[in-house]
């Protein structure tokens, strides 16, 4: 006969059916429990639930620059996005230039394409802002560079993302 000690008692209590409903009650509790509060936590964060959920739109993609100028091409290095928009890095390798030329002949190019030149506030005369100091725009995509190279292997970069219209108080 097998000694009736603490163990043997709690073996017994747990081989129970009416212990086994207790214990998974509590746990199904407890799971629950647990669930609400953490969408009562989330829906007092600014922006609620349904703010927690939607992302920004996509960027847009590198046909939006149309064809690379001759001697050029663009490598698309992935959408990249943060809470409020998403961008898309271009890495821009040219034969034979360094990286201000390459940003001059990418937007000659994309001017001559109808893109309109976007000058730094207080900036008021093109011809003294140098293209890397600027930005493009048709009006749906914004292109701002950077003569800094993304890759190893690029010439300069560029950044693509949506034009986002001037807020009310602008």
């Amino acid at each position: 006969m097998p000694p009736r000690g603490n163990g043997f008692a709690l073996m017994t209590l747990l081989r129970s059916r009416t212990a086994m409903v207790v214990l998974a009650t509590l746990a199904i509790v407890a799971m629950v429990s647990t669930t609400a509060v953490g969408l009562l936590n989330s829906a007092q964060a600014p922006g609620g639930v349904e703010g927690a959920a939607q992302k920004p739109p996509d960027a847009p993609g590198v046909a939006a620059l149309g064809a690379a100028p001759q001697g050029m091409t663009y490598t698309d290095l992935g959408e990249q996005c943060d809470l409020s928009e998403c961008f898309r890095p271009i890495a821009v390798t040219a034969d034979g230039l360094d990286s201000e030329e390459t940003i001059d002949a990418v937007y000659t190019h994309l001017i001559d394409e109808g893109w309109g030149r976007l000058l730094p506030e207080g900036r008021t005369d093109p011809d003294e802002v140098p293209f890397s100091e600027s930005a493009l725009s048709d009006g749906a995509v914004l292109v701002q560079a950077s003569v800094q190279p993304y890759t190893t292997d690029s010439t300069a970069g560029l950044l693509l993302a949506h034009t986002v219209p001037p807020s009310p108080a602008s």
